[in-house]
């Protein structure tokens, strides 16, 4: 899943982005209210975590164009401000959350959670991924075969989600670059042949019944296979 984080205090999105990666979320910051506006225009956010006052424009401003042109991704509006008059003022204006600073690491990560269950709710894909006899939970972070739980570490749980997500679908590196890593990454790397590699050693090992396949110069599909009778 892949979080825009937005604030103009660069220690707190260092923060943010911390312990949101420490529970396998992709991350994406902006530190002015254009940046901002613009990354979640155009890229699809499975949440947003929006500052109210940023340097250049009010968070409400930001939340309410959003809205405007369409966009339902779920956003958590967080403030110094705790005033019944400011809450009410941004869940009106279409925040799914509002949360008063400074706020801890644990409320923090229940929040998204909660705003995260909010947008599966709202679309096709549910709390519940299942592909074969390999299951992920999308918000306990827990993935499964036959009811047997496989480690993996927060990259790995990314890439396997969208895999999942996408399963009989060819899924092109440029996609991965786009929608597991964040805008950070260099695509250049072989990096995301690494964490395929050892991704499909561990269901493997775990006897998942999904594999992934390699499409040369094109790819990777997670394929279902027939389970044993």
């Amino acid at each position: 899943m892949r979080i825009l984080a937005v604030d103009d205090d660069k220690s707190i999105l260092k923060l943010i982005t911390r312990v949101l990666r420490d529970e396998a979320y992709a991350i994406d910051t902006a530190s002015t209210g254009e940046e901002a506006r613009t990354l979640a225009l155009v890229n699809d956010y499975d949440g947003i975590i929006l500052d109210l006052h940023l340097g250049d424009r009010h968070g409400f401003e930001i939340l309410q164009e959003l809205r405007r042109n369409g966009k339902r991704t779920p956003i958590l509006l967080y403030s110094g401000r705790g005033d019944t008059e400011s809450i009410v003022r941004g869940l009106d204006a279409g925040a799914d959350d509002y949360v008063v600073k400074p706020v801890s690491n644990e409320e923090l990560r229940a929040r998204v959670r909660t705003l995260i269950r909010r947008g599966a709710g709202s679309s096709r894909v549910g709390e519940q991924v299942t592909v074969g006899n390999l299951t992920l939970n999308r918000l306990t972070r827990r993935v499964t075969a036959s009811a047997k739980e496989i480690n993996l570490t927060a990259m790995e749980l990314k890439l396997l989600e969208h895999l999942m997500l996408k399963a009989g679908q060819i899924v092109s590196r440029s996609e991965l670059h786009d929608k597991v890593w964040d805008m950070h990454f260099d695509p250049s790397s072989n990096v995301i042949d690494a964490h395929v590699a050892r991704l499909r050693k561990k269901l493997q090992t775990a006897k998942a019944r999904p594999s992934i396949m390699t499409r040369r110069g094109m790819g990777f599909m997670l394929i279902a296979e027939p389970l044993p009778d």
